[in-house]
């Protein structure tokens, strides 16, 4: 039998366990770290039939200060993102730069903010593959994550100045302004994906909608494979599309890739979609199973847009342009600030940097 619960002043659930072993049985009382009742009684099941094989945890706690590899197999079990193993990859790799032999054996003492700060200058790759790596290793580091190190006995050295060094882009190089896509351009792109909404093809729909989505709205190609008609609520000034956490009963969860925020949707944009595709489907675009919505959003939406830039390769991912575009019109429009808000980015110099374009020329006064 298992009890979950939350102790008084608890921001988490714990939970109670009783194994049978020969010596007799085994009370367990640990923490799952999870806020959520579904999803604490989703850990509490895989920690207790861990338990009962007879492996324990995936990680034990020894004498000093932990290991690489310690933390790592504590990252995989507790993490429930996506990329953990690529997070652990990065984590690995950046060790293997100071030191020979196993990176897993290396004690965490030796991880240090001066390592990470000289393995981030003389990046070869580019700033973003620069930053997204750095971003990678820091989130294994997180709080949460320490507090789960924590509670399963095992001993890091403080990892304040680690978390604060940041990615520099100490090549100097000049991060890429977006001029907007030329206005020829532009109305040739959208007069083909008018044909594609009128066409009688629901795969023709589809990718229509996930396109205009992307330009409409400054959508993440994430998002887009993500979203649900219960995002799309009535809102003060009219429709919008909420772009938060969520956690739906089927115990799936969806977490915004980095801020969380509201987009505006105007009311034609709406009745096109549900005229389009229907609303028998729980998500705006249906599909038959995650593998169709991701080649969708991520590759079929791509092959549509590269024809339309004579200098694209094969491979560029020129769907990200939709999202500078409608930013751009935003800002424009309303301003910077604004801009920043419907595209959710943390601060106005991010937008300004990535997204900004002149589409006016200035003038003099």
């Amino acid at each position: 039998e298992v009890s979950v619960y939350k102790p008084p002043g608890s921001e988490v659930y714990y939970f109670r366990d009783t194994i049978h072993t020969p010596q007799g049985p085994r009370r367990i009382k640990r923490s799952t770290e999870q806020t959520t009742l579904q999803a604490a009684l989703r850990q509490a099941k895989i920690i207790r039939e861990s338990e009962r094989k007879g492996e324990g945890r995936a990680i034990q706690a020894r004498p000093g200060v932990a290991s690489v590899g310690d933390v790592g197999r504590g990252w995989l079990e507790m993490s429930e993102i996506k990329t953990k193993k690529n997070n652990f990859s990065a984590l690995r790799k950046f060790v293997r730069s100071f030191v020979s032999g196993d990176p897993d054996a290396v004690s965490m003492s030796r991880v240090g903010a001066g390592e990470f700060e000289k393995y981030l200058r003389h990046w070869p790759g580019s700033h973003e593959g620069r930053k997204s790596t750095a971003r990678q290793i820091r989130a294994m580091f997180g709080k949460k994550p320490l507090r789960w190190y924590r509670h399963a006995g095992l001993v890091l050295p403080d990892m304040t100045e680690f978390l604060e060094v940041m990615a520099e882009n100490t090549k100097g190089e000049t991060r890429q302004k977006f001029e907007g896509i030329a206005p020829s351009v532009l109305a040739r792109m959208e007069d083909a994906a008018e044909r594609l909404r009128t066409s009688e093809q629901l795969e023709d729909r589809k990718l229509w909608a996930a396109w205009a989505l992307m330009r409409w709205c400054g959508l993440r190609n994430v998002e887009v494979e993500a979203i649900r008609w219960s995002w799309i609520r009535r809102g003060r000034a009219g429709w919008e599309v909420r772009v938060i956490d969520y956690e739906y009963a089927d115990g799936t969860m969806f977490k915004p890739k980095k801020s969380a925020g509201v987009v505006p949707l105007r009311t034609v944009l709406l009745k096109q979609l549900i005229k389009a595709l229907g609303r028998d489907s729980e998500f705006v675009i249906p599909r038959e199973n995650a593998t169709e919505a991701d080649k969708l959003a991520s590759r079929r939406i791509n092959d549509f847009m590269r024809p339309f830039f004579p200098e694209a390769k094969p491979k560029d991912k020129k769907a990200y342009l939709l999202r500078k575009q409608a930013g751009s019109e935003v800002a424009a429009r309303d301003g910077m600030v604004a801009m920043a808000t419907v595209l959710r980015q943390k601060g106005i110099q991010t937008a300004w940097n990535f997204y900004h374009a002149n589409l006016q020329p200035l003038r003099p006064l």
